[in-house]
């Protein structure tokens, strides 16, 4: 009986592990294949089997005649649902970092978060959010940050270490809290306004739209509340840190 119970107590967590990790290496629900728009920038849109909307965040030029530099930062939707060829591009990119977005209480697969080969391949940290839909609309993404100021402060924080790059954050449709920061770091490094909102609408290519009133909105608080680096500083993103980001992904050419 002491041998059997032994057995039990050794082979139980070895049991619930491969439970785990044979779950997690299965895409949870159906396949999502959302390939770039035919007619979109070269460069611009990444096609991950399984994934949607995931596209690289540099490459615009900024108002002192520098660039966001390309491959180091990528923006998406969730990555619970990638195919072997959707892993295999994903390995390709060669990402480091993977900030998870989604208000879940761990980024585990079994829990919905990415797939293992994703795992795997890169550090994943659970930055997890959730979007108050209650008052004005106009003001949801102004709520957001201010509800979420702990985890895009540490999402910033993730991006100042030079040592993560390159890196990918994603929400599950990349639109909201993946669009949110996307505006927040564009507007860090400098980029013309137009083409921040221009990046935040290429959502609307792959059918999922944002709320474009409350994005133009939220850059409209961030001018009233002295630009982008008093911003961010608000919410525990020091004028240090914000330095340091500006020097891992700006570049001349």
């Amino acid at each position: 009986m002491i041998a059997g119970r032994r057995t039990l107590l050794i082979g139980g967590p070895i049991v619930i592990i491969a439970l785990v990790l044979g779950w997690g290496s299965i895409p949870q629900g159906p396949q999502v294949i959302t390939p770039p728009p035919a007619d979109a920038e070269p460069g611009r849109w990444v096609h991950l089997e399984g994934a949607a909307n995931t596209r690289d965040a540099g490459g615009y030029p900024t108002r002192d005649g520098r660039f966001v530099r390309r491959g180091m930062v990528y923006r998406s939707g969730k990555l619970n649902r990638l195919n072997a060829a959707g892993a295999a591009a994903f390995r390709q990119l060669g990402v480091k970092t993977v900030i998870d977005f989604c208000n879940r209480l761990t980024t585990w697969p079994l829990f919905g978060g990415d797939v293992w080969s994703v795992q795997l391949a890169s550090s994943v940290h659970g930055c997890p959010m959730s979007f108050d839909g209650d008052g004005p609309r106009q003001e949801f993404y102004i709520r957001g940050v201010r509800d979420n100021a702990d985890s895009y402060r540490e999402a910033f924080g993730l991006l100042a270490d030079g040592d993560n790059y390159p890196v990918l954050y994603h929400c599950a449709a990349g639109t909201d809290r993946t669009g949110v920061m996307s505006a927040l770091l564009l507007e860090l490094l400098d980029v013309d306004r137009a083409a921040i909102i221009a990046d935040f609408r290429l959502s609307e290519q792959v059918d999922r739209p944002g709320n474009l009133r409350a994005m133009k909105t939220l850059l409209e608080h961030i001018d009233g509340r002295g630009g982008i680096e008093a911003y961010l500083d608000s919410i525990g993103v020091t004028v240090e840190t914000q330095r340091v980001i500006r020097a891992n992904l700006r570049e001349t050419r």
